[in-house]
């Protein structure tokens, strides 16, 4: 490094060259420079000299690293930054002997302004120094200038310099805040999420609102783009008035949420709010939603409404059932006693015949008041008795529809089980077959074999009811174990599936149905599989 070539003034008191005030401005004055390699201040150069009035008079830190020994001046700007640990012993110190702590991270910047002239800035690093006698993180923009002589050499490195450890603490805290803020808003048991400006572009999501949008990628994107499906149902205009001030409570609304190509979209019911967010000056940057998904709660009431619903229908069939058994009684007595006494051999077949009908309708009132009221136990019971029976109930409807019966029996090991329910079930397939093949004839097939259900490994009896009726569609082969849900109009109940479906489950069965509209081969075809025993089947 070279020396300023330039010549001292000593026209007037060395003191007075020091023109700032202020206590930095002092202690230079006072301070005695001769013993320092600086020397005296009647023999700075101009240089040094204009250097230490600018930096004293500026309001910036500021401190200077002068001649190769690198003599420390700054300014009262900076005098709170060096601390009480090193103030005022800094001034006139070497920089290698003031900074011991951090010349490893500062020595090589300053050797490289000092020999190269290579000026260097910094912003925000973190230099800990030693504050109140321990070592603290702070937290510096910095830049090292060069000075130059007139000659082109450098005489010393000037540091403009702040502290920004203040605000990189409350920057720290404000992200720490913030996410302690975003943790909160992800546990919430709430979906969340932060609408910004006039296009609504979802900036803030929570875990409940992405598992509501089936985890789309929507964070950054409009509504309109993110959820068309939104947009399309409506709840786009309903954001837009929000976004002028009119916050919006939805209860139970229905969302069809995006499931994926080709797929249904999911049925959601919400209870949500859209709350307008309003910066300081009462303006509205975006909206607020906040909501829950009650999707579950709304499925669970509409089951318990169907349930009471049932059980009304229960409660009615029992006791229609009840009032028409006790006539049923007399009137089968009465033809006891008739057929005893008629003479006429065709009177007689005729009272058979009406014996056998008034006993099938006696069957099918019993089997109503029994519906809530089964055996305690399962019994054994053989299919092909089943079968039989369900034929025999429907013998007349069979006759007067033209249709033609076919049953294979090639089961002969017996089942375990509530007859009474099995009964139901196969009553209710082979009606609804007749139904699906009245007023054009048909043919229903009745079949029993043993088989395996590959699901569960069981063995089993498996029953398969076929009719050449006119068949299903897919939609409503996916829904007749809906209860309620009924093709037959008001002559049906929409009960009989789903309850035979209940009873199969709770036998530890399965029961299919395959079906087809397509012409020439339209038809149903109900598979009902039942383990040979299910001792632990608990009565309805």
């Amino acid at each position: 490094m070279l020396q300023s070539s330039e010549k001292p003034n000593h026209s007037t008191h060395p003191k007075s060259r020091i023109h700032s005030s202020g206590e930095m401005a002092e202690l230079v004055r006072n301070f005695d420079w001769a013993q320092t390699p600086v020397g005296a201040i009647e023999d700075w150069p101009e240089l040094l000299l204009n250097t230490v009035n600018t930096l004293l008079s500026s309001r910036q830190p500021m401190f200077l690293w002068w001649g190769e020994d690198l003599i420390q001046f700054y300014n009262d700007a900076y005098r709170p930054c060096i601390g009480a640990d090193k103030h005022p012993s800094a001034l006139g110190q070497r920089g290698s002997e003031c900074w011991s702590e951090i010349w490893d991270v500062i020595g090589p910047l300053i050797e490289n302004v000092m020999t190269k002239g290579e000026a260097c800035w910094s912003e925000d690093q973190l230099i800990p120094i030693y504050r109140d006698g321990k070592l603290v993180d702070v937290y510096w923009t910095f830049s090292y200038s060069p000075v130059w002589d007139a000659a082109g050499n450098v005489c010393g490195t000037l540091v403009v310099c702040s502290d920004t450890t203040g605000r990189i603490q409350a920057e720290k805290a404000i992200l720490t805040e913030r996410s302690r803020l975003l943790e909160v808003l992800r546990q919430a048991p709430a979906f969340f999420a932060l609408l910004q400006g006039p296009d609504h572009v979802i900036t803030i999501v929570n875990s409940l609102y992405l598992r509501l949008v089936n985890h789309r990628d929507v964070v950054g994107k409009p509504v309109r783009a993110a959820l068309p499906e939104a947009a399309e149902q409506g709840y786009l205009e309903i954001l837009d008035r929000v976004y002028q001030g009119e916050p919006y409570v939805g209860q139970g609304a229905r969302l069809d949420v995006y499931a994926g190509e080709g797929v249904p979209p999911d049925e959601r019911y919400l209870d949500f709010i859209y709350q307008p967010l309003r910066e300081g000056d009462d303006t509205i940057s975006g909206i607020i939603v906040l909501g829950v998904d009650v999707t579950d709660r709304k499925r669970a009431q509409d089951v318990l409404l169907q349930t009471e619903k049932l059980a009304a229908v229960g409660r009615l069939a029992s006791s229609i059932a009840h009032e028409i058994n006790n006539p049923l009684e007399s009137v089968t007595n009465l033809l006891y006693l008739a057929h005893q006494t008629a003479d006429d051999p065709e009177t007689r077949g005729y009272l058979a015949m009406a014996d056998v009908e008034l006993r099938r309708m006696s069957s099918i009132t019993n089997q109503t008041l029994r519906f809530h009221r089964q055996r305690t136990s399962p019994a054994p019971i053989q299919p092909g008795v089943l079968l039989e029976n369900a034929l025999s109930i429907y013998q007349g409807r069979l006759i007067n529809s033209s249709i033609e019966t076919s049953t294979r029996i090639r089961a002969s090991r017996p089942l375990v089980c509530f007859d009474g329910e099995i009964r139901q079930v196969l009553n209710n397939l082979v009606g609804n077959a007749i139904d699906a093949m009245a007023g054009s004839g048909g043919r229903l097939s009745l079949r029993s074999r043993e088989g395996t259900d590959w699901a569960s490994g069981a063995s089993g009896i498996v029953f398969t009811v076929a009719d050449t009726g006119v068949g299903m569609s897919p939609e409503t082969a996916s829904r007749i174990f809906e209860p309620f849900f009924t093709t037959k109009g008001l002559s049906g109940t929409g009960l009989g599936l789903w309850i035979s479906h209940d009873i199969i489950q709770r036998h530890r069965g399965r029961l299919k149905v395959r079906s087809t509209t397509k012409r020439g081969r339209s038809g149903t075809t109900f598979t009902l599989f039942l383990p040979f025993r299910c001792d632990d089947i608990k009565d309805i």
